[in-house]
C-alpha cells in the first residue's frame, strides 16, 4: 500500500472524494492515515467490484462517501448508500461489491 497522505504533524483539509477517483474495471485505494491507534483508507470501486470475504482483527468501521454497495456481514447483506455508515467487531467475516461507482472510507480502530 502506498504512503499515506498525512502524517497528523500538522492540520489538513482535503476533499474526500478526490483523493481516490474510481478507476474503470478496478478497485484501489487510499491510505489517508496510518498511526499506532488506527488506520484510515479511502477506497473507490467500480460498478461490479468485489471484495471477498476477509475479517480484520480490529474493530472496523465503513462511511460511504457516494454510489452503492452491497455489503454483507455474518449472514446479514444491506445495501449501503451515500451517509450510511456501518461499524463491525474484530474478526467478523465481512464481503463486499459495488452496485455503481462507490467510494467510501474504511478506518480500523487497532488494539493498543
Amino acid at each position: 500500500m502506498a504512503a499515506p497522505l498525512f502524517d497528523a504533524a500538522s492540520a489538513r483539509f482535503i476533499g474526500l472524494l478526490e483523493t481516490c477517483p474510481v478507476v474503470p474495471g478496478a478497485t484501489v485505494s487510499k491510505p489517508l492515515l496510518n498511526l499506532p491507534e488506527g488506520k484510515v483508507v479511502v477506497f473507490a470501486m467500480d460498478t461490479g467490484q468485489e471484495i471477498s470475504e476477509h475479517r480484520a482483527p480490529f474493530v472496523t468501521t465503513v462511511h460511504i462517501l457516494d454510489g452503492r454497495l452491497r455489503f454483507g456481514v455474518h449472514s446479514e447483506e444491506r445495501e449501503m448508500a451515500p451517509q450510511d455508515w456501518l461499524v463491525m467487531p474484530p474478526d467478523a467475516p465481512h464481503r463486499l461489491t459495488a452496485m455503481e461507482p462507490t467510494r467510501f472510507v474504511l478506518t480500523l480502530f487497532k488494539r493498543g
